[in-house]
């Protein structure tokens, strides 16, 4: 055999071998991620107590309402008093007798404080945890990130993460010390995905969300817990209005694609998800071709429609950045105005040093 002839067959072989292991990828991809397409959905509220963080306004609050109107006993928790208690007796105006509605105010950034209201919210069942911990606390006050106070930074961070990641932490042992099987739910958002100008106070925390969710998925696995993470796009609703009415300029161009959903719908999208088993739930087409590209080899949802969006996004989300990355260009000698009129600069503008 000529020495071309090998070289060919070295290299039909390689493509053979390259194609076997493809299939037999894809075919264990099915094989365990598929069977989840005919087992009995873990998600059912109904006679379920859920503990709810943040649910006295948007995605949390609709939460709330939808897993009363299903049957379940529901543990809302926020700091504001006068709000809670007027959306505690919204939801048990919802109940039927039986269901236990509840509020408790708690500071939930405070490790202690997050510990306390779980073991409050546990009492009326024995001091048993929660079936669901659903944790929707969290908000945004766009800002670039050089006008951002340290004390802004550090807020946006506790506030997006410290208030879900102590709650987690609580709910995980005394599920484990219990011996009780559940759920525990995090919400992150696109941005936890993918980020840009304007975010530095917001992102951190919620892609903090996603590392500590991807660690405990693999975790619990032992302790038989599920961990889910749902990562919307725009809500509507009064953290929405109080985001957008601080929100640079540059920001709202980037994201002006990006139509903000009802917290109703926005909780449809989370249930679907998790009465589907799936570790990642997202609202948005966008978002699923983004979750592909960035979730670090954890479960996919359908292996199927996933390939799909991997593929579709493997050529849309660069083409995205690249856009967003045009905006901030755009936007450079305005936002410099801006930060010249407020005397933000030590120096007049100069060139760069070589």
């Amino acid at each position: 055999m000529s020495l071309g002839n090998l070289s060919t067959a070295q290299q039909l072989i390689k493509d053979h071998s390259i194609a076997l292991t493809s299939s037999l990828a894809v075919l264990l991809s099915v094989l365990v991620f598929g069977m989840g397409w005919f087992s009995k959905p873990t998600y059912q509220p109904k006679g379920k107590h859920c503990y709810i963080t943040g649910g006295t306004q948007g995605l949390g609050k609709a939460l709330a309402e939808s897993l009363v109107k299903q049957g379940a006993h529901v543990t809302v928790v926020a700091r504001d008093v006068k709000k809670g208690e007027r959306v505690e007796a919204e939801l048990k105006a919802l109940a039927s007798p039986g269901q236990k509605v509840r509020f408790i105010s708690a500071d939930l950034i405070d490790s202690h404080a997050a510990e306390q209201a779980l073991i409050q919210a546990s009492e009326p069942f024995g001091g048993v945890a929660p079936d669901y911990v659903l944790m929707c606390a969290g908000f945004s006050r766009p800002k670039f990130f050089v006008e951002a106070s340290s004390q802004e930074l550090r807020d946006g961070f506790d506030g997006n993460y410290w208030v879900s990641a102590w709650t987690a932490h609580t709910a995980a042992k005394m599920m484990v010390k219990q011996r009780r099987t559940g759920k525990i739910v995090f919400v992150s958002s696109f941005l936890g995905y993918a980020s840009f100008a304007g975010y530095s106070t917001y992102s951190p925390g919620k892609y903090a969300l996603r590392g500590l969710a991807d660690a405990l998925r693999n975790e619990m696995i032992l302790h038989n817990i599920d961990i889910h993470i749902f990562m919307p796009c725009g809500i509507l609703g009064p953290g929405h209005d109080a985001e957008c009415a601080e929100k640079p300029a540059l920001t709202a161009k980037i994201e002006e694609g990006d139509t903000p959903i009802q917290p109703e719908e926005c909780a449809r999208y989370l249930e679907s998800g998790l009465r589907k088993g799936h570790y990642q739930i997202t609202d948005n087409l966008v978002c699923d071709f983004v979750r592909l590209r960035s979730n670090a080899g954890v479960p996919t949802n359908n292996v199927l429609l996933d390939t799909f969006y991997l593929l579709v996004s493997t050529i849309g989300v660069p083409i995205w950045r690249m856009t967003a990355d045009a905006s901030v260009k755009k936007f450079k000698k305005s936002v410099e105005a801006d930060l010249e009129a407020k005397r933000f600069y030590d120096a007049p503008a100069t060139t760069n040093f070589k």
